[in-house]
């Protein structure tokens, strides 16, 4: 601040306010100017010319390429700073993006299209994340516990992340193959980092595992009861990053390169096993030796509508959607060419 001059008579005073306006003239100029030759679209940080995406994400396999991309700078290339801040569950998010709290969250298919088809919040999907192989979505329980088959989990309690979300709904499906009465299943929920441990206290019969959890488990004792990535359910996509249409539409350069970098991220985490073994004791807080047991699914590179409705027939077949009624499409986005 510039402080006004004390020389007594009518000079003085004239010099002290033109001070006064020469500097707000300044302050005006640098506030509106850093904005104007930054291109600044709302999260942009005059100070250092990056866009700033607050981005929620979770403590699992599935989200390695994302770390993959912070650790190799590429973010950074494209002129982007991640904020990244944990939740608990990909339902969690959605309302974070709309709220503003997050402008981008990872999260599962099925809370993006419920969220999407009950217009709940307008989801526009950036990029996808992971996709379900053999051992990826493992029903777990203990080999001295109550259910040793899948028939004896009725009237049994069940853990999942979320209920009537993609855990429980691959589950069901896996379930109701054997001929399993899933009405007549308990499912309690709960994080996935607490699954191992109520396993072993024996507070639930079984629980809908994902990595790195699933090697925790192992490592307590736990076994496969059944392969929710099995049959119908096959190769299944899980979770992807979206934000809302309105923040894509306002951050339209931001998204486009958010969406280039996981692409090329995706991609090399799918080639290079050691390089995602390396990444997840850092952000899961799994031993460097369980990491190497983890089964690692598959990180697609590009968003396809054609993939994702494997999702929606799930949903649909589980009554979470009306049949015929949900075009996948509509929840894409994809950068225009021009976007360089």
């Amino acid at each position: 601040m510039v402080r006004p001059v004390t020389r007594g008579g009518p000079s003085g005073r004239s010099l002290s306010r033109r001070a006064l306006a020469l500097a707000a003239g300044i302050g005006l100029f640098l506030t509106s100017g850093c904005g104007l030759l930054s291109g600044s679209e709302g999260n942009e940080e005059s100070n250092s010319g990056m866009t700033t995406i607050n981005l929620g994400t979770m403590p699992a396999v599935d989200v390695a390429p994302l770390h993959l991309a912070e650790d190799k700078g590429y973010f950074a290339e494209e002129g982007l700073k991640i904020n990244t801040s944990t939740i608990a569950g990909g339902a969690q998010g959605i309302p974070k993006i709309a709220s503003g709290e997050l402008d981008v969250t990872f999260g599962n298919w099925v809370s993006f299209i419920r969220a999407k088809q009950q217009d709940k919040v307008d989801v526009k999907a950036i990029s996808d994340a992971y996709q379900a192989t053999k051992g990826t979505f493992l029903l777990m329980h203990m080999p001295d516990g109550t259910v040793q088959e899948p028939a004896e989990l009725e009237g049994k309690k069940v853990a999942v992340n979320t209920r009537a979300n993609l855990n429980e709904l691959t589950a069901v499906s896996a379930l109701q193959t054997r001929g399993v009465d899933t009405s007549k299943i308990e499912f309690v929920t709960m994080d996935f980092p607490d699954m191992p441990a109520a396993l072993e206290r024996g507070d639930v019969a079984a629980a809908s595992v994902i990595e790195p959890f699933i090697s925790r488990a192992n490592q307590l004792g736990a076994e496969t009861l059944l392969d929710q990535a099995s049959g119908p359910t096959a190769n299944m996509p899980i979770a992807g990053y979206a934000a809302t249409s309105d923040w894509v539409e306002q951050n339209s350069e931001a998204a486009a390169k958010f969406q280039r970098v996981m692409s090329k991220a995706q991609a090399e985490a799918n080639g290079d096993r050691n390089a995602v073994e390396e990444l997840l004791p850092d952000y899961t807080k799994i031993e460097p030796k369980t990491a190497s047991l983890v089964t690692i699914g598959t990180y697609p590179s590009t968003l396809e509508a054609s993939r994702l409705k494997s999702v929606v027939s799930l949903m649909e077949n589980n009554g979470e959607l009306p049949a015929n009624q949900f075009e996948i499409k509509t929840m894409l986005y994809q950068a225009p060419e021009s976007s360089e």
